[in-house]
């Protein structure tokens, strides 16, 4: 059966694109993708996006068998079925990907670099790689995974702190603020941070911010939900630098658990550098395993 490609067309497109995600994480679980995947970085990108020529899909028979994506700062990624001609399929992601070239890229080194994940120890995936001329980079990301369970317990605090959801639009700057003073220097904006707000996914009660005693935000955890497959994920996760080993990231943590717990959440996963060893550390003591290293390739564009 033939697959036809052509460029992705607006808010319909993205709740396929996550019934696809949905989709592929039942038949094979658990992937390195979420709901998150798409809707996060699509947020984080500048208003004026040209998503048409920054997002392609593949169909067969009316139905979606593949997405890819790239952005201007050299980042790429795709979903593939896993029941159709995966190579013949990546061939013409990579195809794709190779003509909507990057402006620069902030990660993988230097402007005109085309750059993504894959996970180590796959060698089909590494084959495929390297007929496309991508090598491997230093960068690695650990993918943490946790089955849940148990709600786990409250956690806990010390004195003057309180953990809670956001509580309206009015607290998006003071946010805004925490998120940019935890990843220094950081592209997060009201503007863009109205913009994750706005995901199909996004639930203000699902992001989880640790309030300090003088009542400024000190550290957060935002959770996301899929409710079809039943995984949730974190991202972002951080705590401000005046703020720090104090055990609030994982009381963030810990009561976002809890919520995806009563939202029905069967498993959830979480992305961290591996040579981030306070980042380590954190999801191990939170209760989640190491899944899977994930290695980013780059090539020229």
């Amino acid at each position: 059966m033939s697959v036809t490609e052509r460029t992705y067309d607006g808010p319909t497109d993205l709740a396929r694109i996550s019934a696809l995600i949905s989709d592929v994480w039942l038949t094979a679980p658990p992937g390195p993708f979420t709901i998150v995947s798409l809707e996060w970085l699509m947020a984080n990108q500048p208003a004026e996006a040209d998503w048409g020529s920054r997002i392609r899909l593949w169909e067969s028979d009316g139905s979606l068998v593949g997405v890819a994506w790239s952005w201007p700062e050299g980042n790429a990624d795709g979903l593939v079925r896993p029941d159709h001609d995966v190579e013949a399929l990546w061939d013409r992601i990579y195809a794709w990907q190779a003509t909507a070239a990057p402006v620069e890229s902030e990660m993988s080194g230097g402007p005109g670099t085309l750059s993504r994940f894959a996970i180590e120890g796959f060698t089909a995936e590494r084959a495929r790689l390297e007929r496309h001329g991508f090598t491997p980079t230093d960068l690695t990301l650990t993918q943490w995974h946790q089955v849940v369970d148990d709600r786990p317990p409250e956690p806990v605090l010390p004195p003057g702190y309180r953990v809670r959801t956001l509580a309206g639009p009015h607290e998006i700057a003071a946010r805004v603020e925490v998120h940019r003073a935890s990843f220094a220097p950081s592209h997060m904006t009201v503007e863009r941070y109205g913009r994750v707000v706005m995901s199909p996914h996004y639930r203000m009660d699902r992001d989880v911010v640790v309030e300090a005693p003088d009542g400024t935000l000190a550290a957060f955890a935002l959770a996301w939900y899929d409710p079809v497959a039943r995984v949730g994920e974190f991202e972002p996760v951080g705590t401000h630098p005046d703020h720090r080993r104090r055990g609030l990231s994982l009381a963030a943590l810990n009561h976002g658990l809890g919520l995806l717990h009563d939202a029905g959440a069967r498993e959830v996963i979480v992305f961290s550098e591996t040579a981030n060893e306070a980042a380590q550390a954190l999801y191990a003591r939170a209760g989640f395993g190491s899944l899977a290293t994930h290695r980013r390739w780059a090539r020229p564009a």
